[in-house]
């Protein structure tokens, strides 16, 4: 009935596996504990050579034989039984049945049956699975598929496209360079250029390790940098004839293996899918599709995540779906040819146009976060509808997605988009689109990317269109409060300080903008107490809007007011403010607020936390290309430099930074600097520096910083070591503690500090604590005696 099994036929693997090795492993440990293993991914993700792989690594275990079925080229599926008793050599004797056979020939042997390629036949091969699995108990089967088999008992492994991160170091790229040398011996990636380009390469392949195979071997008659410059033509370019399976001969028709095994259904579900850019939401596929019925789309998505044509992230509240780029771009390839692109793309230009307005509805208010979040994670999809609308002359959708995706995402440092409603003005200006008020307020957030005074106009120019009835205005007083920062930007303070006061001067929501500008531009010019006057109500106007954007900003611009009259407040407003940065991911600020901190801490107070916020700032500016403000910070921290003794760090970032106009304006005690750090240098040193400071532009002189931060703060620690803060505790308890000593109430502390009275509360019992005192005369004597205040005129008190 049965040949030999315990010969079984599994080939020699031709080539080397690549970065798989915790895979293996784990594929290795569930064969041992189970009777059915599937491994599952897209096509050309390398199911089937680590099937293989893991097969000789544990064909020792199977005295049975280790059997491979190959079922691609089986197309019938009544057929799989045949196709398995065919390659074990089982034949059926009179009308037993092909399964009866095999179970019968497999019976007390140990045995490992692989059965590669099993989509097209799922059924089928399940059902065949679930026969023999319950008649040979000693039967293990490793099964390759794009889909579960949903046997009960079946263990689901996923293989996943070869790792990107780390470069030239990535197991994709490992993977390429090794087959590039099997067909081109001299073959390297030691050049930038070549290196870039092998990266470039296998991320666009999306990590496939069959794609990368197919491009690796181009090697042979081009270079990498010429087949990266021709990917767009990849389903044409990647071809192979050598020993592979035929359908996979070439890219396309490894996609296409998959797309023909959909029906009409997931063919449309697809289609739609393939129209986002980085990934996509069930709704939003829905509406897309024109699908009523968003129950009815998550059957067919579900099933295309299930044959891994789909991927699924399911680690945040609401589960994100995209698809390799490979089977995006077929998909779209097959759209095109059926003339159901175009339909498709307007679709989807005109979902985000909506969305895109909706959110900005919710943008002033506590659901900030939540807007700005959407912006972040369909930033590729706003791009892409944007190009899409805009050269469709779709002006009104284009318009949409440009200003309301620049209004959002300038707070969250996103300036991308200000860059999409300049680009969109003539066309809008001449369409006369509703909105033209919101493309202009948009496209004055250029200030931030160093473009101030075409930024001005386009913010007045908005304001003067919102007194138009037919236009759709903006946010009340937004466009003016944009006209205001372009114009302080650009040099002009009087102007800020006007615009903004009259924007502070609005009722409703306003005043969150206005009124922390307003005081912003009073304390700038020298009107420290009419600021002052207003920081109470400032704060208190964002906190009622209950923007966090906002509510930062305010706490912001009350501690610029109080750092010459009150430090400490001014540190416990910024404190506050980093609080809200922290807890709602305001990053816009984190950079403003670290980098003023560091100031005050320059003129009085630790000099070893004023470079870590200096640090900080740097990076958010830089990171952030926040061109106006990294100019502010990077011209800020020569000062540093010199308090600390460090003349020649200080003097190399004076001559870079100096070469930027707007730093003179912002810092103008950069050239009084300038002529001490000459008088501290002799001659010499003093040109040195001043050389190489010469030599950086801002993107250099920022990264030099840093680095020089970095050793400062080295030599800083390594003198401070074994040193400790009086009785253990933190700069804001000896806040508290100094507050306590003058006989502030706790309502009054949290006043003064800006914080919850539950929080003061908190911080007082902590004193209380770590000093082991229990009432206020014993921690006002224990602060005297430390030295961290002053002995009252008359002597120690308590109130």
């Amino acid at each position: 009935m049965a040949t030999d099994l315990a010969l079984g036929n599994l080939p020699i693997p031709r080539e080397s596996i690549v970065g798989r090795d915790p895979l293996l492993t784990e594929i290795g440990n569930c064969l041992l504990a189970n009777q059915l293993i599937t491994l599952v991914g897209v096509g050309g993700v390398g199911k089937t050579r680590v099937a293989l792989e893991v097969a000789s690594n544990w064909a020792h275990e199977f005295t049975g034989g280790v059997w491979i079925v190959e079922l691609a080229s089986v197309g019938d599926p009544s057929s799989v039984p045949n196709a398995i008793a065919s390659t074990l050599g089982v034949t059926p004797q009179g009308d037993a049945a092909a399964l009866e056979a095999i179970a019968e020939a497999m019976a007390g042997r140990r045995l490992l049956l692989v059965l590669d390629n099993c989509e097209h036949l799922a059924p089928s091969v399940a059902s065949a699975v679930e026969v023999l699995l319950a008649r040979a108990s000693t039967l293990t089967v490793l099964a390759t598929s794009r889909e579960s088999l949903w046997v009960p008992g079946e263990q689901r492994l996923s293989v996943a496209p070869l790792a990107l991160e780390g470069g030239v170091e990535a197991d994709a790229v490992r993977l390429y360079v090794e087959r590039a040398r099997a067909v081109r011996p001299d073959f390297t990636i030691e050049t930038e250029h070549a290196a870039a380009a092998v990266v470039e390469i296998c991320r666009a392949l999306d990590g496939l390790p069959l794609a990368i195979e197919l491009a690796s071997a181009r090697m042979a008659s081009m270079t990498a940098v010429e087949l990266r410059d021709r990917l767009e033509h990849r389903f044409r370019l990647l071809k192979d004839a050598t020993h592979r399976p035929k359908r996979q001969h070439t890219l396309h028709a490894l996609v296409a293996w998959s797309y023909d095994l959909l029906d009409d259904h997931e063919r449309e579900v697809l289609g739609g899918a393939s129209v986002f850019f980085g990934g996509f939401d069930l709704a939003s596929l829905a509406e897309v599709i024109g699908a009523a019925d968003e129950i009815e789309v998550l059957a067919e998505l579900d099933s295309l995540v299930h044959k891994s044509l789909v991927i699924a992230d399911t680690r945040g509240e609401r589960t994100r779906y995209r698809m390799l780029e490979t089977i995006r771009q077929f998909v779209e390839d097959q759209l095109s040819a059926n003339e159901k692109l175009e339909p498709l793309r307007d679709r989807h230009a005109q979902h985000f146009a909506r969305a895109a307005a909706l959110h900005w509805e919710r943008w002033n208010g506590p659901g900030w976060r939540e807007t700005v979040d959407w912006v972040e994670a369909e930033l590729a999809n706003l791009r892409a509808a944007f190009r899409w609308s805009m050269n469709r002359d779709a002006i009104d959708v284009a318009t949409d997605i440009a200003a309301h995706t620049s209004l959002m995402g300038v707070s969250v440092h996103l300036f991308e988009a200000i860059g999409w409603a300049e680009e969109l003005l003539p066309k809008a200006i001449t369409a006369d689109v509703a909105r033209l008020p919101r493309l202009h307020t948009a496209a004055g957030y250029a200030c931030f990317a160093g473009r101030p005074l075409p930024a001005a106009a386009n913010a007045h120019r908005a304001t003067e269109l919102e007194s138009e009835s037919r236009y759709d205005p903006c946010e009340p007083g937004l466009a003016q409060f944009v006209e205001a920062l372009a114009n302080v930007y650009a040099g002009d303070l009087a102007r800020y300080v006007a615009l903004a006061g009259e924007v502070a001067a609005l009722p409703g929501a306003a005043r969150a903008y206005g009124l922390p500008a307003f005081v912003d531009g009073l304390q700038a010019s020298g009107r420290v107490d009419e600021a002052l006057a207003l920081t109470d109500a400032s704060v208190a106007a964002a906190r009622e809007v209950g923007n966090p954007f906002w509510i930062a900003y305010a706490l912001w611009t009350a501690g610029l007011t109080h750092a010459n009259t009150d430090p400490p407040r001014a540190l416990a407003a910024w404190d506050e403010g980093v609080a809200v940065v922290q807890e709602h991911r305001v990053l816009f600020f984190e950079g403003y607020l670290a980098r003023d901190a560091a100031r005050l801490h320059t003129i009085d107070g630790d000099p070893a936390t004023g470079l870590s916020l200096f640090a900080k700032a740097i990076e958010s500016f830089h990171h952030a290309g926040n061109v106006a403000q990294l100019i502010i910070t990077l011209a800020s921290t020569p000062a540093l430099f010199e308090r600390l003794g460090c003349f020649e760090q200080a003097a190399t970032l004076y001559a870079a930074i100096t070469r930027e106009p707007a730093s003179l304006h912002h810092v103008p005690d950069l050239v009084d600097l300038g002529d001490r750090l000459a008088n501290k240098l002799t001659d010499a040193a003093f040109a040195a520096c001043t050389s190489v400071g010469s030599t950086l532009d801002l993107n250099t002189a920022a990264v030099h910083t840093l680095a020089q931060i970095d050793l400062v703060r080295a030599e800083l620690d390594a003198k401070r070591a074994g040193r400790s803060s009086p009785g253990g505790l933190t700069r804001r308890e000896i806040d508290v503690l100094r507050l306590i000593t003058i006989g502030l109430t706790t309502k009054e502390i949290s006043n003064k500090l800006f914080i919850s009275a539950k929080t003061a509360d908190h911080h007082i019992q902590h004193v209380y604590t770590k000093l082991g005192l229990s009432n206020r005369a014993a921690v006002t004597r224990w602060a005297i005696e430390q030295g961290l205040v002053e002995v009252p005129a008359g002597g120690p008190t308590a109130r």
